[in-house]
């Protein structure tokens, strides 16, 4: 018979780093506290900064975007070089008399050189044709500058002399919810080459992160100017996600030359949302290794308590890379069942699913009040949780996908940063694992939900963070 198990997530809630605001206090948070001190506890490594990343790990064990792998792989196998949107690409720039322009997606990862080295190498343009490359990145964490600063010198070193950059812009300046103001506003730089210029990544990167503007919400700037717009001009959306840029390319399509229409033509490395119907390389490949066929493995099925607008990419990842529906997947409105203390027992308890998500997060807070009000929150529903569990009805897992790196304002109106480390809380809360006798090793992320799997069903395949203690580590660490 399989364990019900509560996996209880506090997305966004981490160990608060030194230079971070204070934020935590046990006044505020009792019953964590209590229960932290009664059951096993310790913190769990997360790399990511988002629920987005979060679920793709948990569900699918993969810190990096999965289509890095696809590329790595078409490379490796000599099947990148004939991919006939590619040679389309360089067969258009040919016949044309225009330039052409990649605008490249950016976080952390070196792997994009070598993969815009190979793009290069393919398209091998005549001397008289011109490449420029226009970086967005698209990171939600400040302490990405750091990585963010080695990534574009190599870039710069491998690629000045064949591929000059052009701009580098935050993800939010282009994507379509960023104001059309913004979107024209870029345009109007693209054309006069008027704007701000820095050539210096490291003292630009620098001046963001001291200023605590988010990767993501970078205002375009100039690294080169020598890049040229011209009606023949060729744009390549090196993406490594199904992006929406309506509105960016309709408003590129629009651009006029004196009384001319522009004579664009636009690709994509992976499907782009675009009322245009742009010619893409590759399709997005699914993960063999997912929540669902997890679910599967170990004969369970899954609730997932969230908002409504979590629920269609959490189900995405969670199948896999998959848009599908799913026997063993279900949902549930969170704001549905937190609007009174009955509620949530009874949801508890009425569910048939094995495995129960509750997915909060604190995201969304603006300032520091708000914050300490939600964490407040939260944990009153952890009280609700905890207190309907008695006679052992089900076990209860304590974490968080992610921690925030957040700009507020304090409760005296001054801006603050918060900033939650890459350490998370890992809560195992169950009468019949005691600390006498388990420990919770070293892990990530991936390990909350296998270790929801073990508990789910014993017999099953997978490593649960809750281990068994043996005599020699009680004789050694126990005195």
């Amino acid at each position: 018979m399989n364990r019900k198990t509560i996996l209880f997530l506090i997305n966004g809630f981490g160990v608060e780093r030194k230079e971070s605001y204070s934020i935590y206090d046990a006044s505020l948070m009792p019953t964590l506290d209590s229960l932290s001190k009664k059951y096993l506890f310790s913190t769990i490594t997360s790399d990511v900064n988002n629920y987005y990343d979060g679920y793709r790990n948990i569900s699918m064990d993969i810190n990096e975007l999965y289509n890095y792998k696809i590329i790595d792989r078409q490379i490796e196998d000599k099947k990148y070089q004939t991919n006939q949107v590619l040679l389309k690409v360089k067969n258009d720039i040919e016949l044309k008399k225009g330039s052409l322009h990649i605008f490249s997606f950016v976080d952390t990862s070196l792997k994009l050189i070598d993969h815009l080295k190979e793009t290069i190498k393919v398209i091998d343009l005549n001397k008289d044709k011109k490449i420029y490359l226009h970086f967005i990145i698209t990171g939600n964490n400040i302490s990405d500058y750091k990585k963010l600063v080695t990534v574009f010198n190599k870039l710069n070193i491998e690629f000045s002399n064949v591929a000059p950059i052009g701009f580098i812009m935050g993800l939010s300046a282009i994507d379509n919810n960023a104001k059309q103001v913004d979107i024209n506003f870029f345009f109007k730089m693209f054309i006069t080459k008027v704007g701000e210029k820095w050539q210096s990544f490291t003292q630009k990167f620098d001046i963001l992160y001291r200023t605590k503007v988010l990767p993501r919400d970078t205002k375009p700037f100039i690294v080169n100017s020598d890049f040229t717009l011209g009606i023949n001009d060729t744009f390549l959306f090196y993406n490594y996600d199904n992006i929406d840029l309506t509105n960016f390319i309709n408003t590129l399509s629009t651009i006029r030359f004196g009384e001319n229409n522009n004579n664009f033509t636009y690709y994509s490395l992976f499907k782009v949302n675009s009322s245009l119907n742009i010619p893409y390389m590759y399709e997005l490949e699914a993960s063999t290794s997912y929540l669902v066929k997890d679910l599967e493995n170990i004969k369970a099925s899954c609730i997932i308590a969230c908002r409504k607008d979590q629920i269609n990419i959490i189900n995405y990842f969670c199948n896999g890379l998959r848009n599908e529906v799913s026997k063993l997947l279900n949902y549930v409105d969170i704001d549905s069942i937190t609007t009174n203390p009955n509620v949530l027992p009874n949801f508890l308890n009425d569910s048939k699913e094995d495995l129960i998500i509750l997915n909060f997060s604190i995201d969304e807070c603006k300032n520091t009040k708000e914050l300490k009000d939600k964490l407040k929150e939260i944990d009153s529903y952890l009280k609700i949780v905890y207190d309907n569990m008695s006679g052992s009805k089900y076990s209860i897992i304590v974490s968080s996908l992610y921690g925030i790196s957040k700009v507020m304002l304090n409760e005296r109106d001054n801006i603050c940063q918060v900033i939650f480390s890459g350490k998370v809380p890992f809560l195992f809360i169950d009468d019949f694992i005691t600390k006498k006798s388990y420990l919770i090793a070293d892990g990530n992320i991936n390990g909350i939900i296998k270790s929801a799997y073990k508990n789910i069903n014993k017999n099953s395949k997978y490593e649960s963070l809750v281990e068994k203690q043996n005599g020699l580590y009680r004789l050694f660490f126990n005195r």
